[in-house]
């Protein structure tokens, strides 16, 4: 079934009855809504806990809390190219999103019911492999929805409830934890899955909403026609291509730069929430509350990610990532002045995180919607060059395992830089690593040439 037959698909006699609320099931707002919720993943792992339930020394909590997220992002990062060319070449997309929750949930069990650094670790790897599976699968679900030209913003939404679950984790966590204990924490996170769950079952792709057109009215069609403007092998005759599509994608100049784009983005996460309540819990002497709530301040700008993406339609990728990594530069080294406990040192660490955590979301958009834009240039001149059937997963898949690349390394460079060198060093180099990556921004974007070829 090629997507540019979609139109002519009409209902056949004795054929299966459409389900039920079939319109509303298979629109692009509840397809972005059932997505957000998956990718709104909340498990919380605070130091306080790996010390009591763990028996973590107090002076090791910092290495085991790096440990725990480079367990995750590592196995992420091994299982994204995978997922991406298994999720490309299945029929449905629908069965690895559901699959994911399932590992997810086993995931939330064990590290409730765990005891040692073992246990925990365990956890963290079935959560980096549900985090990858639902990340590529549900990029996959957008990109087929959604028109190019609203790309940036929907992938905004996605954006919002990933870096919101990554960043308000620790927050919710420490408030949960601190008022009932390490199990409220999961009881509060249980119902969340198990909506979760309802809305992945009810789901109805697109492509699967099609085979029931003739019962409906313009505005299942008005829907399929933004896959119908999205170019797709399945149309043309595809010339066979032999190695890995992920090289052919890397050989893009601008993959490449929105890859290494986020894998920066990633660093500067996971180093931040590998160090950040370890700091305020010595220089201000915060409990698992303040640990927890000082990430609002980067968390919240994330949920302005959709109005990031539109600026990205808008104006295109170069000159919002630049402006946004080159702005990102100074907030950042200035986190060194924030050294002692007073009001004035709290409000300005409270300003600065705040500031980068606009600059990190306001560029995220740009760089997925820059790869999938590449990608629609790759095969509009050379059909056929990602495979029969297209590679959207694959180059989600890709940008994932980067930004998956950045979450592992991250508590390596925070952690290690601040132990030896301090809170300044560590905040010092990641606003000259954001620097450099500023520069080759200025190369995204298309040429004169791709821009008359997609018109």
């Amino acid at each position: 079934m090629t997507i540019g037959n979609l139109s002519n698909l009409k209902r056949k006699p004795g054929g299966k009855r459409a389900p039920w609320l079939l319109k509303c099931r298979s629109s692009t707002s509840f397809i972005i809504a059932a997505v957000w919720m998956s990718t709104f993943t909340i498990v919380p792992v605070m130091p306080t806990a790996l010390m009591t339930r763990a028996g973590v020394e107090f002076e090791h909590r910092e290495y085991w809390v790096s440990v725990l997220l480079m367990s995750e992002a590592g196995t992420a990062l091994l299982m994204c190219p995978i997922f991406g060319y298994l999720v490309d070449r299945g029929r449905t997309r629908r069965l690895p999103f559901i699959g994911a929750l399932v590992v997810l949930a086993v995931c939330m069990l064990v590290l409730q019911l765990a005891h040692s650094t073992a246990a925990f670790v365990a956890a963290r790897v079935l959560q980096g492999i549900a985090a990858a599976l639902v990340v590529v699968s549900a990029f996959a679900l957008i990109g087929d929805a959604v028109s190019q030209d609203r790309l940036g913003q929907t992938i905004g939404y996605l954006g919002s409830a990933i870096a919101s679950g990554f960043l308000l984790g620790p927050f919710l966590g420490g408030v949960v934890y601190n008022s009932g204990g390490y199990d409220a924490v999961f009881w509060f996170a249980y119902p969340i899955i198990a909506l979760d769950m309802v809305m992945r079952l009810i789901l109805i792709e697109k492509k699967v909403a099609v085979q029931w057109i003739g019962e409906s009215n313009g505005d299942l069609e008005s829907d399929l026609d933004t896959a119908q403007r999205i170019p797709s092998v399945g149309s043309r005759e595809p010339q066979r291509r032999k190695g890995f599509v992920i090289f052919r994608m890397l050989k893009q100049r601008r993959v490449l730069i929105s890859s290494w784009a986020l894998l920066a983005q990633g660093i500067l996460l996971s180093a931040f929430d590998a160090t950040l309540p370890i700091f305020v819990e010595t220089t201000f002497s915060w409990t698992a509350l303040g640990m927890g709530l000082i990430f609002l301040p980067m968390a919240v700008p994330a949920f302005f990610e959709p109005l990031f993406g539109s600026f990205t339609d808008r104006f295109g990728a170069r000159f919002v990532a630049f402006g946004c990594f080159l702005s990102l530069s100074p907030t950042l080294i200035c986190l060194r002045f924030v050294q002692t406990k007073s009001n004035e040192q709290i409000a300005l660490l409270v300003s600065l995180l705040f500031l980068t955590g606009i600059f990190l979301h306001a560029c995220a958009p740009a760089m997925y919607v820059e790869t999938q834009r590449a990608l629609m240039v790759m095969e509009l001149k050379d059909p056929g060059i990602l495979g029969p059937k297209g590679a959207v997963a694959q180059g989600f898949g890709l940008q994932s395992m980067c930004q998956f690349a950045g979450v592992f390394f991250g508590p390596l460079w925070g952690g290690f830089v601040e132990y030896r060198f301090g809170w300044g060093a560590m905040t010092g180099t990641l606003g000259v690593l954001v620097a450099l990556t500023a520069l080759p921004m200025l190369w995204l974007g298309e040429s004169e040439e791709e821009r008359a070829l997609m018109s």
